[in-house]
């Protein structure tokens, strides 16, 4: 919100003001959102995932994969059982089951059926981030850069993303380990720490040992 001062890299068409590097203006949410993935319209975000939450969203998407991994893996034998006592609902004479049995098989084969399937689309995403962060990108600027490198490569010339610092050290700007006892309490612990920088300009982070090559290379 602040602009005295601000080096706009362009002048937003919306919201008339300096666009800092990275950001990028919401259609849905009104407003310029620095370092813009995606507008999550998912219900449990329903919300724009930029540079202050991108590290949370990718935490929520990777530790919900997980556990629904582990749901459907330590699920599998009862699912088995459940499944095969549906499946004799039907014959001559009727098994005795009763109504809170009938219910608890249709409910495990639900549980393992929903959370096998949220573990694969959700896993998909977790992966497909998961490389957008070891190339130092978002969504919106891997179509960016993807028009920008075969227009360079037209011209004989080759595209570097100025924002990536190499697959390792991405991950250590993404997730904030400037110390290695950071990967213990910023990494596997819950962690409140602010991102690198402010969203508005891109300075060398401080765990980042040099400067990568420039956006043009010839």
């Amino acid at each position: 919100q602040a602009k005295d001062g601000l080096t706009g890299v362009s002048i937003c068409r919306k919201c008339i003001a300096p666009k800092p590097a990275r950001t990028h203006h919401c259609s849905i949410c009104n407003r310029c959102v620095l370092k813009m993935d995606h507008h999550c319209q998912a219900a449990w975000l329903n919300n724009c995932v930029g540079h202050y939450n991108h590290r949370y969203f990718f935490s929520f998407c990777l530790f919900m994969t997980m556990g629904c991994i582990y749901c459907s893996i330590s699920g599998w034998e009862m699912f088995r059982d459940a499944y095969a006592a549906i499946e004799t609902y039907y014959q001559t004479p009727p098994p005795t089951f009763s109504f809170r049995q009938r219910a608890f098989h249709k409910s495990v084969v639900y549980l393992w059926v929903l959370c096998s399937s949220v573990a694969l689309a959700l896993g998909a995403l977790t992966l497909w981030h998961a490389a957008l962060i070891t190339r130092g990108e978002t969504s919106i600027e891997r179509h960016i850069n993807k028009k920008e490198r075969q227009r360079l490569q037209k011209k004989g010339k080759v595209f570097r993303n100025p924002y990536s610092y190499g697959s390792w050290d991405n991950w250590k700007v993404f997730l904030g380990v400037d110390v290695p006892r950071h990967w213990l309490t910023r990494v596997l612990l819950p962690s409140p720490h602010p991102p690198h920088g402010t969203g508005l300009s891109w300075d060398l982070p401080p765990c980042v040992s040099q400067q990568r090559a420039p956006l043009l290379a010839i």
